[in-house]
């Protein structure tokens, strides 16, 4: 609605305004004024002012960057006597080093059973003769039996033999009936002498129990320190101690310590549940916290393929805790470059420091004598830039939010009583407002379609990835049009509404509080769902909130910079705070992406990822465009500097995604197994069998970027139609992921040589009753193996003797279901001797399901053959190949 009078000095100030600056048309003067006859507030801020914000924000970044990598400087041993019973970094370094010096420890290995466990066993027994006396230490050696379903995956029945435990109960003459948990696991996976995963944790826990045992002071509680030698079996062996150890009943609380990434810093990732008084304990004690419940969610959505072994002890022990693992230099996780040297001190004083206090914490706690009384429900935490942590109870978070929902109400009832003074009717105002929060949604949408099509046009250029080794690529690829894609689309929309809204400054406030609108309804929905990661949208409620009353209240009539100036001012915490969590993300997901799948597009996911958090990141900022004179120079300028950036990486080699320097590691992953299949009718009768090398596909430009390199590459055919005939594709999985990674590759090759041959054989088959046949099996092989099983359509698997709980279901296989068995053993070899239960249809005389049977040869002078080695010698440098020997065999009973 255009005003009936004209402000004095608004034309002659605008037109000398606008020919000083030369603006367009769309920014003529508007018969608009602030009510003093003051026309600057009916003008656009100069355009400098925005490139200069948008420069603090590039600064800001590069401000989190640099405080996020900062760790504290580590203790030698030297300064030990200048800073008594403090954490010694370079002690931990100094056990990390012996212990990956013993090399990979793969369960079952003599590595692990023997060596691993004899080293921890001096190391201990070496702390305990030195302990003071009034301290009572006992060592204890577990070797246990089980098995227990886990739904990790595509979900997996495990059985287990002969695992091994060391485990130590530190306490006081006194003595406790209660104890605190702390654990870390000493084997690790195939080729890895695991420097971060997950040796690191076992040298902090040791050099902790020595702290203590050096200690003038008794500790009121327990302290168990469990080193647990089968976590790399999928968390068999914290499973053997918290549901058969002698000391697991006392067990009220664990702090578990793990990693999927060489250093860093250590996130808490994963509290409770249900106890907040551990999370209250640890902001008070940890003198570096670091910790998020969105972090939580996220990992438990299992939208990250792991798990920890903190999944065991709430699951199968009932005990709450504390998860916490590094992240970063993911590029090493789970291969042979995760060595002691890529393990900084730094990060080892950090995570000692922390530890060190927080146990101090527990052990001390009074909520141990009875947690029951303190399981108060779900929480909500954060770290603020790593400085303090805030946390609250669900049900506080709901009147927090709440609360903050009806002032936001008023702060936007405030705006359209302001823009009513001004002109606007309440109907007008209303329409804009639904239609500014319908734009902003778009615009959201539409920046996802553009980052979804830009990692689409790379993956088809061939030019995928380019930010896996160099982080820097995602700012010019994807981070950019999360800005400039929904301004030049609010700057389209805004033509249509300059026709009823003329003043830029009433435009922008219109948008402003379309943003508030939406992260309301963000909010609310939040609340309702009971998301633990509700205070993101509360952050940008709360702020623009106050940050608005605080301009109509006293400073309604600033504009140009002092506007700018506020405006920063009250979105300053907001944005420094998402920022933080949102390159803590990045830098979480990109080494992931290396590991995903072929079949899952990592330019794809990353791309949407950035689109989505940085849209939200931008949201106050992306309006401002509405407010500069020439928003086409900005909006130039940043598109220009997205175009280059596309040049550059088509046409130089600065868009090469994996780098061999030793010194920032970005290898592309390969894991090949040298495998025999070999298929069975019926009848028993072989029917079909070949040896090759398997080629498990794990980025989305494998196996094309070594193709020409090594030759034999040039033979990999895709592995498609063997899914639909074979069970698990016909392939020796080691784990089921095949819903995670199905993409694959076959290569024709030479015979294996095992050591140990797999033998599988039915024993009887018998019927239980009328209705129900029972199925005998006799199995023999290495101590790796595994087991699929798939009952025809009209058969049901009722139970097995491989547990009591009902048999877990994985994926669907040609509209059947289908069952894996993880099968290892530590210690001698012995039969797996099985039965299963299948209700079939009365006279049922032909087959009842298809079963095949996987050995692995995942360590020991067998585990890689000859023409492996000689297969692996000519990958590049900036690939890293793991493999091994196996064997799948397949059977229709």
């Amino acid at each position: 609605m255009t005003p009936t009078a004209t402000p004095r000095g608004l034309d002659r100030r605008g037109i000398r305004l606008r020919k000083k600056a030369k603006e367009s048309d769309e920014y003529l003067p508007y018969p608009y004024g602030d009510g003093k006859g003051q026309s600057n507030f009916a003008l656009p801020t100069p355009t400098f002012h925005l490139v200069f914000f948008l420069l603090g924000l590039a600064v800001v970044f590069g401000i989190i960057v640099y405080v996020e990598k900062q760790l504290p400087t580590p203790l030698m041993i030297e300064d030990e006597a200048n800073n008594p019973g403090k954490f010694i970094a370079e002690r931990a370094k100094n056990t990390l080093v012996n212990l990956t010096n013993i090399g990979p420890r793969v369960t079952g290995s003599y590595e692990n059973e023997v060596l691993a466990v004899n080293f921890l066993k001096n190391t201990i027994e070496s702390i305990i003769e030195q302990a003071r006396p009034i301290h009572k230490i006992e060592l204890d050696f577990q070797k246990i039996n089980g098995s227990f379903p886990l739904t990790f995956l595509d979900g997996m029945t495990h059985v287990y033999y002969d695992v091994q435990n060391v485990v130590v109960k530190f306490g006081s003459d006194k003595g406790s009936e209660h104890s605190i948990l702390m654990n870390c696991h000493f084997d690790t996976v195939s080729d890895s002498p695991g420097g971060s995963d997950d040796g690191a944790s076992c040298a902090v826990m040791l050099e902790i129990l020595r702290l203590f045992s050096l200690s003038k002071k008794p500790i009121k509680h327990n302290l168990v320190l469990l080193f647990n030698g089968a976590e790399e079996n999928f968390m068999q062996a914290s499973h053997g101690f918290i549901t058969k150890h002698k000391w697991a009943k006392e067990i009220r609380a664990v702090v578990n310590l793990e990693s999927c990434g060489a250093g860093g810093r250590e996130v808490m990732f994963q509290s409770g549940p249900n106890h907040p008084w551990l999370m209250k304990i640890y902001s008070q004690t940890v003198g570096y916290p670091f910790a998020s419940s969105l972090a939580q969610e996220i990992f438990q959505s299992g939208f990250i393929p792991g798990d920890t072994d903190y999944r065991i002890f709430r699951d199968f022990g009932g005990v709450p805790g504390l998860d916490f693992a590094w992240y970063l230099n993911g590029y090493v996780y789970h291969t042979k470059n995760d060595n002691a040297a890529h393990v900084p001190l730094g990060s080892l004083q950090r995570t000692g420091d922390n530890m060190v206090a927080l146990v101090t914490g527990l052990v001390s706690a009074d909520e141990l004598t009875n947690t029951a009384q303190h399981k108060e429900g779900r929480i909500v935490f954060f770290d603020v830039l790593g400085a303090f942590i805030m946390f609250w109870s669900i049900f506080a978070g709901d009147i927090v939010n709440i609360a903050t929902l009806l002032l936001s109400v008023y702060s936007m009832s405030s705006n359209m009583k302001e823009a009513i003074h001004r002109g606007l009717t309440k109907k007008q105002y209303l329409k804009q407002l639904i239609s500014c929060a319908g734009v902003v949604l778009q615009s959201w949408l539409l920046a996802l379609f553009s980052a979804v099509a830009i990692a689409l046009t790379l993956t088809a250029l061939g030019l995928s990835m380019s930010w896996y080794a160099k982080p820097v690529w995602i700012l010019f690829l994807y981070v950019l049009p999360a800005m400039f894609v929904p301004m030049m689309f609010l700057m389209y929309k805004s033509q249509q509404q300059r026709k009823t809204v003329v003043s830029p400054w009433t435009l922008f406030q219109l948008y402003y509080d379309g943003y508030q609108l939406v992260w309301s309804t963000m909010l609310l929905l939040s609340t309702v769902s009971r998301i633990q990661s509700a205070f993101i949208p509360l952050f940008w409620v709360v702020f623009p909130t106050v940050g608005n009353l605080i301009r109509l209240k006293i400073f309604l009539h600033w504009r140009d910079w002092k506007w700018l100036l506020l405006h920063a001012t009250m979105m300053f915490l907001p944005f420094v705070q998402c920022a933080y969590m949102t390159l803590n993300a990045v830098q979480l997901f990109i080494p992931i992406m290396g590991r995903t799948g072929a079949a899952n597009n990592g330019e794809l996911i990353l791309a949407v990822l950035c689109a989505v958090m940085f849209s939200l990141l931008f949201s106050y900022i992306i309006p401002m465009i509405l407010l500069v004179r020439n928003p086409r120079q900005v909006l130039s300028l940043l598109v220009g500097i997205f175009i280059a950036s596309l040049g550059a990486l088509m046409f130089t080699p600065l868009g090469f995604p994996y780098s061999g320097d030793p010194a920032g590691l970005a290898q592309q992953r390969f894991a090949i197994l040298h495998a025999e299949r070999s298929f069975h009718n019926i009848n028993g009768e072989l029917t079909n069998r070949e040896s090759g090398f398997w080629v498990v596909d794990l980025d989305v430009n494998s196996p094309a970027t070594v193709k020409g390199i090594v030759p034999e590459f040039d033979n990999a055919v895709p592995v498609t139609k063997d899914c639909e005939t074979y069970l698990y594709c016909g392939m020796p999985y080691f784990i089921p992921i095949l819903s995670f990674i199905w993409k694959t590759h076959w290569i024709k090759g030479p015979e294996i040589d095992v050591p140990i041959n797999t033998t599988f054989k039915l024993m009887s088959r018998t019927a239980v009753s009328q209705s129900v046949q029972r199925l005998s099996f006799h199995v023999t092989g290495p101590d790796h193996m595994g087991l699929m099983v798939s009952p025809v359509k009209e058969i049901e698997l009722l139970r097995w003797s491989m547990l009591s709980d009902p048999p877990l279901a994985g994926p669907k296989w040609n509209g059947r279901e289908t069952y894996f068995v993880y099968f290892s053993y530590a210690d001698k070899p012995r039969p797996w001797i099985f039965t299963l239960d299948l209700r079939v249809p009365d006279g049922w005389d032909k087959a009842v399901l298809d079963i095949a049977l996987t050995s692995h040869f995942v360590h020991g002078p067998h585990q890689k053959s000859k023409p492996f080695k000689k297969l692996v010698e000519q990958f590049p440098a900036w690939t890293t190949v793991t493999g091994w020997q196996a064997t799948y065999k397949s059977f229709i009973v």
